[in-house]
């Protein structure tokens, strides 16, 4: 389904945003209100832990953001002399290892964020006028990070959620010059293997290139037992995450062709988006010690707990995203409307709504969600992975806690003051 018959508005009516694919409201009604929502919460993590201790924060976020650095590693921190004598290049091995490349055909870089990545190099690959495709989960989109660089480098971008539609744009409209492929969205929707191979084996001109925003591989790994993304067929260049079910830091791991990677590198050093001396150590120990059995794990708890919400909330509204369960903000919101036995409009948009569930789970209980922490952009969706934390808390306490965080939002769901300080403390 090509981009521009993407629906205009919400469930509700309200226009969509067509960067970030989620409506706006007249709380979070840009990135900056959204910026101040994210650092409110880290403020309240920051409080509760002085307060109360590092224990009495859960986090249910699915990533670690810590900085993957010991002890030993400091000593040579101090200034780039000895960084360079005992890091220096010993990351991008273990990169290429970790995403299933061959180091005789593939390069690897370390940058900063995965966004990063996504930003530098979409815009240093693609021209004005290009044509691009995206293949996304039926149910998500394409990430912002991707589909803003695709903007801003004049390129013409058609998103399609099922193999069925890329293919038939493919022979009708002929191979783009780009295919952007995201195996897992930010909402947790992933695509069906099988069709994530299909859309690599698709004939391409000769000018056309493949990019996989692969920033949730470890669950793919992990969790839907899939390979690692240069094992799964014809790639140009790929990023995954760090710290997406990986300990740490964040950062973007950049895989691809020798010829990409080094003019794509070039932009990232002049632009400074490659990773610092302790980001780029402590992903070397991310990768490292990576273990896609924690996530399986996580992943066993996640089948419990969906099972408890669906039977509370309705079989298609609480749905197994990987090592976790999700719920859509237009859900969250009808739920709560139900609550208060209401059918009007509400005065709330789906960001806001999952937003506020999110702040009160961690206001009420120290349940940090990435719907609290998150950045800009990041799908309107309440999100409960299972990974780092869920086993400490069980499936009883974190569907209580996500219940009064839905009570709290059926009060406040006509009531924009009060939603307004919720989220952003105004």
């Amino acid at each position: 389904m090509p981009a521009d018959k993407s629906p205009a508005t919400d469930r509700f009516g309200n226009p969509v945003d067509p960067i970030v694919r989620y409506a706006r409201g007249s709380i979070l009604k840009s990135t900056d209100e959204e910026v101040t929502r994210m650092l409110r919460a880290r403020h309240m993590v920051g409080e509760r832990v002085r307060t109360r201790g590092k224990d009495s924060v859960y986090d249910l976020s699915g990533m670690n953001r810590g900085s993957g650095l010991g002890t030993e590693e400091v000593p040579h921190l101090t200034s780039h002399v000895p960084f360079f004598e005992r890091f220096e290049g010993k990351t991008e091995p273990l990169a290429l290892k970790h995403m299933g490349a061959d180091p005789a055909r593939h390069k690897a870089l370390i940058l900063n964020r995965v966004s990063a990545a996504n930003f530098v190099a979409l815009t240093t690959v693609l021209q004005s006028g290009d044509r691009v495709f995206g293949l996304a989960p039926a149910g998500g989109v394409t990430h912002p990070s991707a589909v803003r660089p695709i903007t801003m480098a004049g390129a013409r971008f058609e998103e399609f959620f099922s193999f069925a539609d890329l293919e038939k744009a493919w022979h009708e409209e002929g191979a783009p010059r780009l295919l952007v492929i995201t195996p897992i969205s930010a909402s947790k929707r992933h695509i069906e293997f099988a069709d994530f191979k299909r859309a690599l084996a698709l004939p391409r001109a000769p000018h056309t290139l493949v990019f996989v925003d692969d920033a949730h591989m470890a669950s793919r790994i992990g969790f839907f037992e899939e390979p690692r993304t240069f094992e799964v067929g014809d790639i140009d260049f790929a990023v995954c995450s760090a710290d997406k079910h990986v300990a740490g830091p964040r950062a973007g791991v950049f895989v691809g062709r020798p010829d990409l990677v080094t003019m794509i590198g070039s932009r990232a050093y002049e632009l400074g988006l490659e990773a610092q001396a302790g980001q780029y150590v402590g992903v070397a120990n991310a990768l490292k010690n990576f273990d896609p059995r924690v996530i399986k794990l996580a992943g066993e708890l996640a089948k419990q707990l969906v099972e408890v919400l669906a039977a509370q909330y309705g079989p298609k509204r609480a749905y197994l995203g990987g090592p976790g369960v999700s719920i859509s903000g237009d859900d969250v919101i009808d739920i709560a409307r139900e609550q208060r036995s209401t059918d009007h409009k509400p005065a709330l948009v789906a960001v806001e709504a999952a937003g506020l569930v999110a702040m009160e789970m961690l206001e009420r209980d120290g349940i940090l969600t990435i719907g609290a922490v998150s950045m800009p952009g990041s799908a309107p969706v309440v999100r409960l992975m299972m990974y780092p934390d869920g086993r400490k808390l069980g499936v009883e306490k974190i569907a209580a806690s996500l219940e009064n965080g839905i009570s709290r939002l059926s009060e406040v769901l006509d009531d924009v003051d009060q939603a307004r300080a919720q989220l952003l403390g105004e």
